[in-house]
């Protein structure tokens, strides 16, 4: 019986070192901010996620809501999080955003959430929707709209015309919101364009219905305009 916890132990703790050097092959061992060795499991060290967490409260510009202002550490580790498969950085992303998140839903009496869709050729890039999983780490249940269109990569387009044009009509609401205080979920505010697709999507067929956005991070051009 002795021999077999070992051999147990043993297994367990092989198994724990392939995973931790499957890590280190595919993604280095380097903190995605600031690329210094990594002193915690994740992909973010200890002095990074410290730095943001004391820059992590809610923030807003009318009735869009954010935590971070979309630039150095947070827009890599957004990068990172949707295009380069680290998926596990949701975790830090959910810690860093669940007090300011949970005082919006509270604070602005929200019955419904809903995340950003993401087109079908995006499920087949990433394999997740990067917000419903972070909503699913968050337990927040959430509601669904379809996105009917693919689309061109928004980070691709830099005319705000041109942006708007990308994601008009690419939306489809089936849910019934009138009268409903609705939150709309995304990761990055930059122009808007995509929110306001959304938003008009479901005004077409809701009335009395009352938006409000979140965003992990806001871009700084947005805020000052």
């Amino acid at each position: 019986m002795m021999k077999l916890r070992k051999n147990v132990r043993t297994m367990l703790n092989l198994k724990e070192a392939i995973k931790k050097s499957l890590i280190f092959l595919l993604f280095d061992n380097s903190c995605t901010s600031c690329h210094n060795t990594l002193d915690r499991e994740g992909f973010i060290c200890s002095k990074c996620l410290e730095n943001l967490k004391r820059e992590a409260y809610l923030k807003n510009k009318e009735n869009f809501f954010y935590v971070f202002i979309y630039e150095k550490a947070i827009r890599q580790i957004i990068a990172d999080y949707k295009l380069r498969n680290r998926k596990d950085l949701a975790k830090d992303l959910a810690y860093l955003i669940q007090k300011p998140f949970f005082q919006l839903l509270e604070r602005e009496k929200i019955d419904v959430v809903i995340p950003v869709p993401i087109s079908d050729e995006r499920m087949l890039e990433r394999g997740f929707n990067q917000i419903e999983y972070l909503l699913e780490l968050l337990s927040v249940n959430y509601k669904k709209i379809q996105r009917i269109k693919d689309t061109k990569h928004m980070y691709n387009l830099k005319d705000v015309k041109k942006r708007a044009k990308n994601v008009k009509n690419v939306f489809k609401n089936k849910l019934n919101l009138t009268n409903k205080n609705v939150l709309i979920v995304d990761d990055v505010v930059t122009s808007g364009a995509t929110i306001r697709s959304i938003c008009e999507e479901l005004e077409k067929t809701n009335e009395n219905i009352n938006i409000k956005v979140f965003s992990i991070a806001m871009a700084r051009h947005f805020i000052n305009n």
